[in-house]
């Protein structure tokens, strides 16, 4: 029996243990690596939009690899994406309308996936965008908190085509301006 007490005296102790530090509120340790960060995309950012931009699908149909090019596009084309941890993303055509818009709610909760679209026509109407650093790597921090970036916003980026065997196209961007929101 006293077995059994100092059993359960032990484990009532490390449950308070527990408890209290489960409850224990700290203080953030300061840092400034966020601002850091912020700091270190503000140089690809645009203070105006550049002029001549093409949607995503035209310049899919005419750029060749290594062309420079201003594309604009919404940041989208799947339920993610973003690449984590990198400065990468992909952006839809703006002709295309994300799920949901011009009045049919269908109550999908990321119509940034366009999954209204059928598969074969976004994949035509979609780029991949990286940021690269001096050395042309893809800087390693995520798109979102390097340039406070989000699903759905109008992006216009200039930069260098990156074509692929398949036809596919990368932007490696050098300067990308925020479109405002329209209200």
């Amino acid at each position: 029996m006293r077995k059994l007490m100092k059993i359960m005296a032990a484990n009532v102790g490390l449950v308070l243990l527990l408890v209290a530090g489960c409850n224990e509120t700290s203080t953030p340790v300061a840092s400034n690596s966020g601002s850091q960060r912020a700091a270190d995309g503000e140089k690809f950012l645009l203070a105006t939009e550049p002029e001549g931009a093409k949607g995503v699908s035209e310049v899919r149909q005419h750029v060749k690899d290594g062309d420079a090019v201003v594309v604009v596009g919404r940041i989208g084309g799947d339920v993610k994406p973003w690449v984590d941890g990198r400065a990468a993303f992909w952006i839809v055509d703006p002709s295309l309308k994300a799920c949901g818009e011009g009045g049919d709610d269908d109550g999908c909760k990321t119509p940034w996936d366009y999954c209204c679209t059928p598969k074969e026509d976004l994949v035509k109407a979609m780029a991949t965008v990286k940021i690269a650093d001096e050395a042309g790597q893809t800087i390693s921090t995520d798109a979102r908190e390097l340039l406070g970036l989000k699903e759905l916003q109008t992006v216009v980026v200039r930069g260098t085509a990156k074509r692929d065997a398949d036809g596919n196209l990368t932007v490696i961007a050098t300067g990308i301006y925020r479109r405002p929101e329209k209200k």
